[in-house]
């Protein structure tokens, strides 16, 4: 994410760059801004947006602010006017009278950091609205000293007003420039959580499919635990050595103690996925969720991939979404690594009297009749790496077991047109 980088830069800025060129840059900035204004009293007094960025220095580098950069930036801001009026724009006045009208603004940078330091800069950051009052208040004041030593011009009531309508105009830029930017990092921090989030899901979605299978080992060693047993007390006659009975009692004890390691395993899992950690989430976003991370895994992959997506429903809220986070997310992952280079991918679902219909589809390699036969077994696969290598072939095997759980079905066809379509279609209650 651009904004991210920008904003992780500027906090690497922050915390590295040394001192000397953060007061180098606060300087130059301040002296390049500080020429766009205006001057509205027909003298060198001007009102530039200079203030605007060396308070924002001081505000995002607290470390910025003392009274020797202020007194530095105040004598560069005078001594580089003075230089361009003498050779830039030719004024045909001494040394000395020109010192005289620029050095004001030395006093204005002055009394507008002593205000920072007074107020405690680094404390400004709790309440934008304030700080901007703060700088308001500082920039006038310091406005006001400035202009009382600036020669030929006289201290009215207009002209106070004009410096305070000055002072709120650069407060509403520093306070736009500080709400954008915190605008910026609040869009960041949402940007993370709903990754964390749509990762949490993804893992719980993971994990409830493996529970299936381990749901099927615990069975077997149920089942392989009294066979054991059995052969154990079958050969307790005569028949059999008493080694024979104790290699045959030490096997049955220790797949009853596989039996249990795999029953607490199972029981962290099932903690760890458990749906009521989880509030109700609208299906709708828990879609989107898997479709985001899907279209992270084709751009992984170099895939060009369009995505259609159609909804016939409003909100729905789910609670037990684990299932059909696994179903779409195998669906679709296939239908990713089934386009060679550019496809689309559509997903078309509603809810019907408690049922979800969901239709998945993907414009790349098509099924053979044969093929749809066998595609829900255990290792069959289609798919192959650039070497030759089979994948595991588990991916819809996970979807057919999840859906016997909860009493749903998937069926397969393909349309043909411009394109040649293979649609997953799944049903499955959500009530």
């Amino acid at each position: 994410m651009n904004l991210e980088k920008w904003m992780n830069w500027l906090s690497d800025i922050q915390k590295k760059m040394p001192f000397d060129t953060l007061r180098a840059a606060l300087i130059v900035g301040t002296y390049i801004l500080g020429e766009i204004g205006f001057f509205p009293f027909g003298s060198t007094f001007r009102l530039g947006l200079g203030s605007v960025f060396y308070v924002l220095c001081l505000y995002t580098f607290p470390r910025l602010a003392t009274l020797v950069n202020g007194c530095l930036t105040g004598a560069v801001v005078v001594f580089i006017r003075v230089i361009a009026d003498r050779f830039i724009y030719v004024r045909p006045l001494s040394w000395h009278n020109l010192i005289l009208e620029n050095a004001p603004a030395l006093i204005y940078y002055l009394a507008l950091t002593g205000g920072i330091l007074v107020s405690k800069v680094k404390y400004w950051k709790s309440n934008t609205i304030k700080t901007s009052l703060y700088f308001m208040v500082f920039d006038l004041i310091a406005n006001l000293l400035e202009f009382a030593f600036t020669a030929n011009v006289h201290t009215t009531w207009h002209s106070i007003y004009v410096l305070a309508l000055g002072a709120g105009v650069k407060g509403l830029f520093f306070l736009a420039f500080i709400a954008t930017t915190e605008l910026f990092r609040q869009r960041i921090l949402q940007e993370k959580e709903r990754e964390k989030f749509q990762g949490q899901l993804l893992m719980g979605a993971t994990l409830y499919a493996e529970g299936f299978f381990l749901k099927k080992i615990m069975k077997e060693i149920e089942e392989a635990t009294e066979k054991s047993f059995q052969l154990y007390q079958e050969y307790l006659p005569e028949s059999a050595s008493l080694s024979q009975q104790n290699e045959l009692l030490k096997l049955a004890e220790k797949i009853h103690e596989i039996k249990k390691d795999t029953q607490r395993v199972f029981s962290s899992l099932e903690s760890l996925i458990e749906p009521n950690d989880y509030t109700r989430i609208d299906l709708g976003e828990a879609l989107d969720l898997v479709v985001e991370s899907q279209q992270r895994y084709a751009f992984a992959h170099h895939k060009e991939v369009q995505w259609l997506r159609s909804s016939g429903s409003n909100h729905y809220f789910v609670e037990n979404f684990f299932p059909i986070l696994v179903v779409v997310n195998n669906i679709l992952a296939n239908g990713i690594d089934a386009i060679a280079r550019s496809g689309e991918i559509a997903v078309v679902w509603h809810v019907r009297e408690g049922t979800l219909y969901l239709h998945l589809g993907n414009t790349g390699k098509s099924i053979s009749p044969d093929d749809r036969e066998l595609i829900f077994l255990p290792g069959f696969t289609t798919k192959y790496s650039d070497s030759g290598t089979a994948s595991t072939g588990i991916g819809l095997t996970h979807v057919l077991h999840v859906l016997a759980e909860v009493k749903g079905t998937v069926s397969i066809s393909q349309t043909e047109g411009r394109q040649i379509w293979t649609w997953f279609h799944v049903q499955l209650p959500i009530v």
